[in-house]
């Protein structure tokens, strides 16, 4: 009999309400800090067509990034484009009590007042504004929908 070992990812799933404090940080929640890794250290990018932030850790970063060196040449346009979106990233350490300062700039992408929804989507979070994160759904996908409720 041949067993396949497969290596476990810790995946972010659910979703958490949260407000901004008065310096306008927000808290990651406990259960997602430990997947974190021993670097707590999150990257910000905000969605060039939805009002929403994109978060990755150190290690999706850097699987991304390997991802990205072995596709081969990249051209003019290509470095363009990551050019466009690592100027409006930022990189957050996470403190000793789990809060994070995003930008005030990177909150106005997201039109955020003073509550958040942060939205584990397996590999990354998402942040959105507890305005906007209603137009966010509801969405169908035959993609979605096989891979969480299909077979085995």
């Amino acid at each position: 009999m041949n067993t396949v070992e497969t290596k476990v990812e810790e995946l972010f799933v659910g979703s958490f309400h949260h407000s901004l404090d008065p310096k306008r940080r927000l808290i990651i929640p406990s259960d997602w800090r430990g997947i974190m890794g021993e670097t707590p250290r999150l990257y910000v990018f905000p969605h060039p067509d939805r009002k929403c932030l994109y978060l990755y850790t150190l290690s999706e970063m850097n699987r991304r990034l390997q991802q990205l060196r072995s596709s081969g040449a990249v051209d003019a346009q290509d470095e363009q484009a990551v050019r466009a979106m690592t100027a409006s990233a930022d990189a957050l350490t996470v403190d000793a009590q789990g809060r994070v300062r995003i930008k005030d700039e990177l909150l106005a992408h997201v039109e955020v007042q003073s509550k958040v929804v942060l939205i584990g989507t397996l590999t990354r979070i998402e942040l959105w504004s507890e305005e906007n994160f209603d137009m966010a759904l509801p969405a169908v996908s035959a993609l979605a929908e096989t891979a969480f409720y299909g077979g085995y």
